[in-house]
């Protein structure tokens, strides 16, 4: 499956992590490059969520990719990778 990441996809993700932040009690700003989980603002249960929401709204199969936490550590990184198309995924 091909998908390109516009501009959609990218406010999309963020008001997705914006709520899971919301919901630590964290409302700091967040930029698109701002990290994710390797700063601790997220963590390893709201990976799972985000994989599972990245999987079934843009089709993009972590067992086929493998899994690397580098890939969903800012909105920018996010967006990226489900604008990839699927042959660049791997």
């Amino acid at each position: 499956m091909t998908t390109k990441a516009g501009p959609e996809v990218r406010s999309q993700m963020r008001r997705y992590i914006v709520q899971r932040l919301l919901m630590k009690g964290d409302s700091a700003p967040l930029g698109d490059d701002d990290l994710l989980f390797t700063s601790g603002r997220l963590d390893l249960l709201d990976a799972v969520e985000l994989i599972m929401s990245i999987e079934t709204d843009h089709g993009i199969n972590f067992s086929d990719i493998g899994f690397d936490l580098t890939r969903l550590d800012s909105i920018s990184a996010i967006a990226a990778l489900v604008g990839q198309p699927s042959a660049e995924l791997a």
